[in-house]
């Protein structure tokens, strides 16, 4: 059975069946995550320089593709996505940003500066990522 999406339409709540889509494979060196103390203000998707954070039951885009949503009622990471800001800041913007400090890395799965740049190259191919690019490991 597809996943249902909750829509509101005039005040009224909206049931859609979402179509059932092929997800990319998961990178398993990914850690960082919304948790669940998200308030859904907003702050971390604003500053994320990889377009990695979604409202909850928004699908994610990747290469031209929609997948479904990675949660329903907060603010998620889509893991393909994130580079931790390695490229970019010297901190995760979205850890940064967040008031309620629900923007964390997952323990369980440690992440490397080599992975994540090339994550950041392949999602912006149109810029350079030389030697001297900012970096939490660099810190």
């Amino acid at each position: 059975m597809a996943p249902i999406l909750w829509l509101e339409a005039a005040g009224l709540p909206l049931m859609l069946a979402r179509p059932e889509t092929e997800r990319p494979p998961r990178d398993p060196n990914v850690s960082t995550v919304i948790t669940e103390e998200c308030i859904n203000c907003g702050a971390c998707e604003r500053e994320c320089p990889n377009h990695a954070i979604y409202v909850g039951g928004q699908a994610w885009e990747l290469d031209g593709k929609d997948y479904p949503a990675l949660a329903e009622d907060i603010y998620y990471i889509a893991p393909e996505k994130c580079t931790e800001c390695v490229g970019f800041f010297e901190r995760e913007q979205c850890a940064v940003k967040c008031p309620v400090d629900c923007c964390v890395p997952d323990p369980n799965i440690p992440e490397r500066e080599p992975e994540l740049i090339e994550r950041a190259r392949r999602l912006h191919p149109g810029l350079s990522f030389d030697g001297d690019f900012p970096s939490r490991f660099r810190t």
